[in-house]
């Protein structure tokens, strides 16, 4: 178990507890804090087996299939490293993913915040984001939660945006893993609708 008292998370938020992991310098460990809110008459299975953890179970699931395609489109994804035991609870392991000045990643939301709408740096910033959802459906890789605040821009990856979170889908029936029509238009409509320069 890898204890983690007199440790500060580097981020925290609803859903996890981000540390640095303290035997490896390029990883990350991700301690889900949440508890999951029951929405069913009947719990699904995944939420009776996985708990608050069965969206590192989409994740995982989703890296692999990229894996073992051998898509170079993987680039766009932090490393999945595994899991751990923690004093705080079980860990999602992860690669660090850095900025310019050896913090955490910016993200794309405070990199795009702090651009004036309409300005020309926003709109290029839109190219790029533009840019990881063709890699993203030339790799077919399906990302379930596309928030700005899962994207970064990472200095391992000469400065690209890369999804740190949300992997998989979380529906019961997740079409875009069986439909090509339901994966293109689920790209299309992320084109559309998330970033507005």
């Amino acid at each position: 178990m890898i204890d983690l008292s007199g440790h500060t998370p580097l981020r925290d938020s609803n859903n996890y507890k981000i540390f640095q992991h303290p035997e490896l310098e390029g990883a990350l460990l991700k301690v889900r804090v949440d508890e999951p809110a029951p929405n069913h008459v009947w719990l699904r299975y995944a939420a009776r087996r996985y708990g608050n953890l069965r969206q590192w179970n989409r994740e995982a699931n989703e890296y692999l299939a990229a894996l073992n395609r051998g898509c170079p489109e993987i680039e766009r994804l932090a490393r999945f490293m595994g899991y751990a035991p923690t004093s705080e609870g079980p860990a999602l392991v992860v690669e660090k993913l850095t900025g310019p000045d050896g913090d955490l990643a910016p993200t794309l939301k405070s990199e795009r915040d702090a651009l004036t709408r309409g300005s020309e740096a926003r709109k290029k910033l839109r190219e790029e984001f533009l840019e990881l959802l063709d890699d993203l459906e030339r790799g077919r890789i399906v990302v379930g939660d596309m928030g700005l605040e899962n994207i970064v821009r990472a200095q391992e990856r000469g400065g690209k945006l890369v999804i740190i979170d949300g992997l998989g889908e979380r529906v019961l029936l997740p079409l875009t893993l069986f439909s090509d029509l339901a994966f293109r238009k689920s790209i299309e409509r992320r084109r559309q609708r998330l970033f507005k320069s």
